[in-house]
């Protein structure tokens, strides 16, 4: 379930590693927000999709996204 929006073979950029961080550190606390608003419970892979789903939907640039990816992958 969680591969479909998750890239696996995804790369980190080291010069965008600590822009990433913040960037998925701000998406996740955003899910985890909803989830609690909505009264749910969250496995580790849906939240990984979730937020892949965002840093899809995002406007960042592709080698930062891919950057995302790679982090999200480790968590």
């Amino acid at each position: 379930m969680a591969g479909k929006a998750l890239r696996t073979d995804a790369k980190i950029t080291p010069e965008r590693v600590e822009e990433a961080l913040n960037i998925r550190d701000r998406l996740i606390i955003e899910l985890l927000v909803s989830v609690m608003d909505e009264k749910l419970v969250i496995e580790r892979p849906i939240l990984k999709e979730r937020v892949a789903n965002l840093i899809e939907l995002s406007d960042h640039d592709d080698e930062l996204k891919e950057t995302l990816q790679a982090l999200v992958s480790k968590l």
